[in-house]
């Protein structure tokens, strides 16, 4: 259904998918989410909560519904392959918890196990979970599906990207150097999904309107694992 987005996302590394997902779907992501404990959500200073960090470990009932659902049908569609699912990260802005995030490229995973293989750098543990970055052509058969849970206009953080940056792993002064004019900004509705390859540059500025704005960012993997490595 989904793999006439294949040839954009090859392209410019996102795409938006403007059919927002069934009020179904959506109800069983809220359900899920609205039953996370206070201790679930990774917290500033003040108190505030502000993400779940591996919610598909985190939430009961979320797993099972990140891989057999629409979501997994959806990345494989894309991707033209089966997928196992990678990893499952809930973002909450809100007027109390607000934050700019500077461009950058998405390069590390949640993996278990451990190998010594060429390309599988950057191993470091990360509230309790250990991490790696991949080998540039496993990212490249990655997918990150952003399922927009509340409306996300310009004004309320709405992700900006840089089309075609997501062809090679760039350094952090590549990723400086970037212009204001190349990034584009990605105004979604809720229901709304943004798909995009985790290599694409990409930043979100501080939401200037008192309402929440909630992401379920889920990442899909069609490469097969080196023996020793599986997803969490």
């Amino acid at each position: 259904m989904y793999s006439i987005f294949s040839a954009e996302i090859n392209r410019d590394g996102f795409q938006i998918c403007r059919e927002p997902l069934s009020r179904d779907t959506l109800a069983q992501f809220e359900a899920v989410i609205d039953s996370a404990r206070e201790d679930s959500y990774r917290q500033r200073r003040s108190g505030t909560r502000y993400a779940i960090r591996n919610a598909h470990l985190v939430l009961p009932g979320l797993r099972s519904l990140l891989e057999e659902g629409v979501l997994k049908q959806l990345a494989g569609d894309v991707l033209q392959q089966p997928v196992s699912l990678v990893s499952a990260t809930l973002f909450d802005k809100s007027p109390g918890a607000n934050w700019f995030v500077p461009p950058h490229q998405d390069l590390q995973v949640p993996i278990q196990g451990r190998i010594e293989a060429p390309g599988w750098t950057n191993w470091s543990v990360k509230a309790g979970q250990q991490y790696v970055e991949p080998p540039p052509e496993v990212l490249q058969q990655m997918l990150a599906v952003r399922v927009h849970l509340d409306e996300c206009p310009g004004e309320n953080g709405a992700l900006e990207v840089v089309p075609r940056s997501h062809h090679r792993r760039l350094s952090e002064e590549e990723v400086a150097l970037i212009g204001e004019q190349e990034f584009h900004l990605c105004p979604v509705d809720a229901g709304e999904v943004l798909l995009m390859n985790p290599l694409l540059v990409h930043r979100s500025r501080s939401s200037q309107l008192p309402q929440r704005r909630r992401v379920l960012h889920v990442v899909y993997c069609a490469a097969v694992l080196p023996e020793g490595l599986a997803w969490t």
